[in-house]
């Protein structure tokens, strides 16, 4: 802890202690994930979630579908390139919405954080003027 933070914490009253030791804990992982689905973008986010799902699904179709190829058949080794390359293809896709996935929780954790230092000053505004 450093100089301003004490500051900060020797200006606040009992009471605006309490409010600031609710945020002092960080939000386990599965209630940020949860919070995700919840406020105005919820529809987008359950939608991404679906379309994952989807891209998993196509995933380990193309998967299952590269190990039942006949190796001995005429064109099997285009076929392997074919659902090769839609397994690749699929993968990058579930990564990028994953990537998409905790790009959000980070915004939602920096929001979380912002709120919390506007509260802190506002309540060493009131402090200080109450003085």
């Amino acid at each position: 802890m450093n100089d301003l933070d004490a500051q900060i914490r020797a200006a606040l009253q009992a009471e605006d202690a309490e409010i600031l030791a609710e945020f002092e804990g960080g939000v386990p992982l599965h209630e940020e994930m949860l919070q995700l689905y919840q406020g105005r973008r919820r529809w987008l986010n359950l939608g991404a979630m679906i379309g994952t799902m989807g891209l998993l699904g196509g995933l380990l179709f193309c998967g299952y579908q590269f190990f039942q190829v006949e190796p001995l058949e005429a064109g099997s080794t285009r076929q392997w390139i074919a659902w090769a390359t839609g397994f690749l293809a699929l993968f990058i896709w579930l990564v990028l919405m994953k990537l998409w996935f905790w790009l959000e929780l980070v915004k939602n954790s920096v929001t979380r954080e912002v709120k919390r230092l506007e509260l802190q000053v506002a309540l060493l505004n009131k402090s200080r003027q109450a003085e």
